[in-house]
């Protein structure tokens, strides 16, 4: 049953949502690198809970797509995140 849950889509992006903001509320800096593997981290961590992290990802890039968040060169997808705009994030 809570395999189902995890997988309905609106439940995994609530997560991730519950995820960045407990990782913006630790974070002491201004802004936050997002990846898919940071938040998959988090989410082990704190909630016990393992989704693999492509569909992390892809829910992340859609956020970063909807929201205009700035695309760091790198190999692993990352996103710059200012804290102040976290309350203002779009995710659906």
């Amino acid at each position: 049953m809570e395999k189902e849950k995890l997988n309905s889509k609106n439940s995994i992006i609530k997560l991730i949502k519950k995820a960045i903001e407990l990782l913006c509320e630790k974070n002491i800096s201004e802004v936050v690198i997002l990846s898919s593997y940071k938040i998959s981290s988090i989410l082990n961590d704190n909630f016990g809970i393992n989704i693999k992290t492509d569909k992390i990802g892809r829910v992340l890039s859609n956020l970063a797509k909807r929201n205009e968040l700035k695309r760091l060169n790198t190999n692993i997808p990352k996103y710059k995140l200012q804290i102040s705009r976290v309350p203002y994030l779009k995710f659906f």
